[in-house]
C-alpha cells in the first residue's frame, strides 16, 4: 500500500529519532568507568561468578576468614572502587589493575538476589573486563530502547505520547544513568515501566497489536522479577494502579489475569530475597521515641527524599557526582511543567491510579523506617523507588479509557497533547530546550568527575573552561574517540531526539476507535 508524503516524512522523522536516542544512550554507556554505579563492585563480582558459584568455574578462596571468590584483579573491591566516595581523585587508579591476575573478593551474590540477571550477565564474560562491562551496558540499553520502543509503536496514538513523555521525563537525569549501566537497577527500571505501559496499552488495543503488547508486558515482568526483589514487588503496585485506571470488564480478563499472576510471583520473589530482611530491619537509633514521633520525622524528610529523583543530594556514582544546582533544578522544572500539563485533563481514575503509585513511592520508605525505629526516609536512596516514578507520570498522562454515552458517542478524557497556542508553543520550546541542556549538563558532570576528579574549579565547572579531552587522567584505553567527542555526540543527539519528539507529539492524533458498549 503506497504511503503519502506526510507518512513518509513521519517515518523518516521516527527513524532519525530512534537513531538519535540510541546514540545519546550509548554516550551514557561509556561516560563512567567500571565500578562507577552504586555497589557495582558487588555486581561485577556476581556477573563473573553468579550463583550457584560452584558451577561457574570460579576459584573459591578465603579472605578475612570468610568465603571469597577469585575474580580478575580489575574487579576486586580494592581496585574497582579505588575512587569511590572520593571527589578529589579521578578513575585513574582503575587503570593500574590487571585483567590477568586474580584477587579474592567478598562482594558477590550468594543466592540472595533473584535468579536471572547475574546469570544473563555472565554470558558476556570475556578476557577484557572493561569490554565485558561495556557489552553488558550496551545490551541493557538496547533492551530498554527496543522493549519500550515496541510498546510505543504498538500503542494507540493517545498513549504513544503519554508513554514516551512519561519515560523520558522521569528518567532524566538519573534513569538514563542507571539504564545504561550494568547495575540490576537497569532491568528494574525497564521491566517495571514496560509491564505498566504494555498492559495499559493492551487494554486499549485489538488483534495482533494487543498480543504484541501483552508479550511486551510479560517481558517487562520477567525483567523486574529477575533483577531485584523490590522491582518484583512493584508489579503488585502497578497492578493496583491499573485496577483504578482500567474499568474491569470481560474484555480485559487476559490483561487482568496476567497482572494478578505477575503480582503473586513478584511478591513471592521479594519474600525469597534479602530485600525484605534488609529493608525491614530494626535499629536502636530512636529507641526512646514514640512511633508517632518516628512517623513524623519520616514524613518531614519526604521532600528531601523526593528531590533525589532528579539527582539532588544523591547523584550518580557512589554519592560522588554532584547534580545539585543546574541539573536538579532543570530536571525539576521539566517535571513540574509536565505535571501541570497533566492536571488539565485529570479524572478520578487517573487521580486514584497516580495516588496509588505515589503512595508506594513515599509510603514504603516511611513504613520501613517506622518498623525499624529510625528515620529511614532521611537516608533512603531514591534509586530504589525510581522505577515507579515513570509509572506515576504515566498514570497522570494517559487518557482515561473511552466509553460510549447514551447516544453512542465517544466520551472520556482527551489524549495528552502539547499546547497549540502561540504562548503554549513558546513555553513548550523553552521546556524542551531546558530538557536538552539538562541532559547535556548531566552527562558532562559524570564524564568530568571520572576523567579529572574535583579540581580547583570545584562544581559546577563552566563548560568554557574545560575540554574533557585535554589533560584528562582517565578514559577507556582502547576507545576510538575521546571524552569530549562522546559528550558532544551525546549532547547533539539528545537535543535532536528531544526536538523531534516534541514535533511528533504536537501532531494531531489519529482517530480513536469507537468504544465497546
Amino acid at each position: 500500500m503506497p504511503t503519502s508524503a506526510p507518512q513518509r516524512r513521519t517515518l523518516i522523522a521516527v527513524l532519525i529519532l530512534v537513531t538519535a536516542v540510541v546514540a545519546a544512550s550509548l554516550a551514557w554507556v561509556v561516560a563512567s568507568p567500571v565500578g562507577s554505579s552504586p555497589d557495582e563492585d558487588f555486581h561485577v563480582g556476581s556477573m563473573w561468578c553468579p550463583p550457584p558459584v560452584d558451577e561457574t568455574g570460579c576459584q573459591i578462596s578465603t579472605k578475612d576468614g570468610e568465603k571469597a571468590v577469585m575474580v580478575p584483579q580489575s574487579l576486586a573491591k580494592e581496585y574497582v572502587t579505588c575512587y569511590a566516595f572520593d571527589h578529589d581523585n579521578s578513575a585513574l587508579c582503575t587503570l593500574n589493575a590487571s585483567d590477568e591476575e586474580l584477587a579474592p573478593t567478598l562482594r558477590w551474590d550468594d543466592g540472595n538476589s533473584p535468579w536471572g540477571y547475574y546469570q544473563f550477565a555472565h554470558l558476556f564474560v570475556q578476557r577484557s573486563t572493561s569490554h565485558a562491562v561495556l557489552a553488558l551496558r550496551t545490551v541493557n540499553t538496547l533492551l530498554a530502547i527496543g522493549l519500550i520502543g515496541a510498546i510505543i509503536a504498538l500503542a494507540d496514538s493517545g498513549l504513544k505520547r503519554a508513554i514516551s513523555v512519561a519515560v523520558t521525563v522521569a528518567w532524566l537525569p538519573m534513569g538514563f544513568y542507571f539504564v545504561a549501566g550494568m547495575n540490576p537497577s537497569s532491568w528494574a527500571m525497564t521491566g517495571t515501566f514496560a509491564f505498566a505501559a504494555g498492559l495499559l496499552a493492551a487494554t486499549r488495543s485489538v488483534g495482533p497489536r494487543r498480543v504484541g503488547l501483552i508479550a511486551c508486558a510479560v517481558a517487562g515482568a520477567v525483567m523486574a522479577c529477575t533483577s531485584r526483589g523490590d522491582s518484583a514487588f512493584f508489579l503488585f503496585v502497578v497492578t493496583v494502579a491499573l485496577a483504578f485506571a482500567v474499568p474491569l470488564s470481560r474484555r480485559v480478563i487476559p490483561e487482568a489475569t496476567l497482572a494478578c499472576i505477575a503480582s503473586v510471583v513478584g511478591i513471592w520473589v521479594m519474600a525469597r530475597t534479602n530485600v525484605a530482611a534488609s529493608h525491614l530491619g530494626s535499629s536502636n537509633e530512636m529507641a526512646g521515641y514514640s512511633l508517632s514521633h518516628i512517623l513524623w520525622l519520616n514524613v518531614l524528610s519526604l521532600p528531601t527524599y523526593l528531590r533525589g529523583f532528579v539527582g539532588h543530594g544523591l547523584g550518580p556514582g557512589w554519592n560522588d557526582v554532584s547534580y545539585r544546582g543546574t541539573v536538579s533544578v532543570g530536571a525539576s522544572v521539566v517535571v513540574l511543567a509536565v505535571l501541570c500539563w497533566s492536571l488539565r485533563s485529570l479524572t478520578w481514575r487517573k487521580a486514584l491510579s497516580a495516588i496509588t503509585v505515589f503512595g508506594a513511592i513515599t509510603g514504603v520508605p516511611v513504613v520501613i523506617g517506622l518498623r525499624g525505629h529510625f528515620n529511614n526516609v532521611h537516608v533512603y536512596q531514591p534509586r530504589y523507588m525510581l522505577p515507579l516514578f515513570a509509572v506515576f507520570l504515566l498514570m497522570l498522562l494517559a487518557p482515561s479509557p473511552a466509553r460510549a454515552n447514551d447516544e453512542g458517542r465517544r466520551v472520556g478524557s482527551e489524549a495528552f497533547r502539547l499546547p497549540t497556542s502561540i504562548a503554549g508553543r513558546v513555553a513548550t520550546g523553552l521546556v524542551a530546550a531546558l530538557w536538552a541542556l539538562t541532559n547535556a549538563r548531566a552527562l558532562y558532570l559524570v564524564i568530568e568527575r571520572y576523567a579529572f576528579g574535583r579540581t580547583q574549579h570545584g562544581y559546577p565547572i563552566d563548560l568554557a573552561t574545560r575540554n574533557l579531552s585535554a589533560g584528562n587522567e582517565w578514559w577507556w584505553p582502547t576507545a576510538p574517540i575521546g571524552p569530549m567527542a562522546v559528550w558532544i555526540i551525546g549532547t547533539l543527539t539528545g537535543a535532536i531526539a528531544i526536538g523531534l519528539a516534541v514535533v511528533l507529539w504536537q501532531r494531531s492524533p489519529e482517530k480513536a476507535p469507537e468504544p465497546r458498549r
